[in-house]
């Protein structure tokens, strides 16, 4: 057990945290239980400190194709495969840069996703009203000065002038420090999304509250 991150879990999100940290690693172990914790940013929730940063700094809504050569550094966590993925969908990049140096990026797709961290890759669903964001990155000379939350705020300014209503990403129920940023931006939780293991098969399954987004994880199809 590494003692030192049950401490750091408790003095930074309490007891309870670390209680439910514990049982859930457990559950995932032994029966495949994974639980992420569904959000919602709209302009009229994100942190307004956030948003008028992001209109100071130089964020470039990059088609995904433009992404590509950036790909041969291995420090940026790109791969051909994902690049691939997203050009087919028409995903887009919001990406800061520091001369040459890509110091953060986030990810947006209006089409239904394929989850390739997930065993199977399963398909995610979403209204397409929203755009998803996924695969944020900050280079870690460059982290600490919110560029995720400026990109993202940025990605988000984007997308309601194209006549989106906001974005929509989803976040592990265990992961407190993500969970916590995202809030002080300003995403609001709807719902859960779920998944374990059933013999051979893995089960998905949504709470009540995805339904208004029709936020839903499914199977790829066979």
């Amino acid at each position: 057990m590494d003692t030192r991150f049950y401490r750091d879990v408790v003095k930074q999100h309490g007891v309870r945290a670390m209680g439910y940290h514990v049982a859930y690693r457990v559950v995932n172990k032994a029966l495949g239980v994974t639980v992420w914790h569904a959000l919602v940013i709209t302009l009229e929730t994100i942190d307004a400190s956030v948003l008028a940063e992001s209109k100071h700094t130089a964020v470039r809504m990059l088609d995904a194709s433009s992404m590509r050569p950036l790909a041969r550094n291995p420090e940026y966590g790109l791969d051909d495969h994902m690049l691939d993925a997203a050009i087919a969908r028409g995903d887009r990049c919001a990406a800061i840069f520091d001369s040459d140096v890509l110091a953060s990026y986030g990810w947006y797709a209006t089409q239904p996703i394929g989850l390739t961290e997930i065993r199977g890759a399963p398909v995610l669903h979403f209204d397409p009203a929203y755009a998803y964001m996924y695969n944020g990155f900050t280079h870690p000379s460059y982290r600490g000065r919110r560029l995720h939350a400026i990109g993202m705020a940025a990605a988000l300014e984007v997308y309601v002038k194209e006549g989106r209503s906001g974005l929509l990403t989803y976040v592990d129920s265990s992961n407190f420090s993500s969970l916590k940023s995202c809030r002080r931006m300003g995403y609001r939780p709807f719902g859960r999304v779920g998944m374990f293991s059933l013999g051979a098969r893995r089960v998905y399954c949504s709470t009540p509250g995805c339904k208004r987004y029709d936020f839903r994880i499914e199977p790829t199809a066979d």
